[in-house]
């Protein structure tokens, strides 16, 4: 016979016992061998349409229509610049900085830990930001754009362009907005998500064209990259159980 006061019976359905911070970390666990192969294949991929992509743009077929539009943008941007453009730059790119999106998601992971106590949200949070990583730096690599030929606002240890990591990275915060949808089904938190994404994304990409630091193409290729790493990771991974999402 069970009572009220007894922890079997409580109605969230957890174990309230001693093993349960042990069970809930290995139970949770969203990732098995079927899904890092499945994030493998379609890591190798990515990398191979994403570099076809850009030495056939910006070698094999340059120039084109689409980077003489680069050059014309970039120097626009450069001969239109002001003190204040400067600095609204400066902080606009700094929203997808390394540390800025490290940090946002180790928060972020840690918080979801501690509000629903499973691995799901955190690990599709940072693999995503992973996987769109991971991408960026084997392409930037193969495909070696030389970056506009324009004074340039800021100094990076990466001299090449194609895709935008920066952009990548902030159009991959879209996570969060697939974790909003997730636990909420009010129009308004939705809506608040989705704007703010919009938002963030498409600052950083005026930053980071504006800083002389991407052509037009590079940061188009930047979302496309961070829309695809967000639908693969949630494709391969899909959403918590609904048992779970309360």
């Amino acid at each position: 016979m069970t009572t009220d006061l007894d922890p079997t019976n409580q109605p969230d359905g957890v174990d309230h016992g001693g093993d349960d911070h042990r069970s809930w970390v290995r139970s949770t666990w969203p990732v098995d061998r079927r899904q890092w192969l499945l994030l493998g294949i379609a890591l190798v991929a990515m990398v191979g349409v994403l570099t076809a992509i850009g030495l056939v743009l910006t070698d094999l077929a340059a120039p084109n229509f689409i980077t003489r539009l680069d050059v014309d943008v970039a120097e626009r941007l450069a001969s239109d610049r002001t003190p204040l453009k400067d600095d609204l730059a400066h902080w606009g790119a700094f929203l997808a900085a390394t540390e800025v999106k490290i940090a946002v998601t180790a928060l972020f992971a840690i918080g979801a830990i501690i509000a629903w106590r499973r691995w799901h949200e955190p690990v599709f949070v940072a693999f995503t930001l992973i996987f769109e990583a991971t991408v960026f730096i084997i392409v930037t690599f193969l495909v070696a754009r030389p970056r506009p030929d324009v004074p340039r606002l800021e100094d990076s240890p990466v001299n090449s362009s194609f895709p935008s990591g920066h952009v990548a990275a902030a159009t991959v915060y879209g996570a969060f907005v697939v974790v909003v949808f997730w636990h909420t089904t009010s129009r308004w938190w939705r809506s608040l998500a989705v704007a703010l994404f919009v938002a963030v994304v498409g600052t950083v990409a005026w930053s980071r064209m504006y800083q002389g630091m991407h052509f037009l193409s590079d940061v188009v290729t930047g979302i496309l990259l961070g829309l695809a790493s967000l639908a693969i990771c949630l494709y391969v991974l899909g959403r918590p159980a609904p048992r779970d999402e309360r």
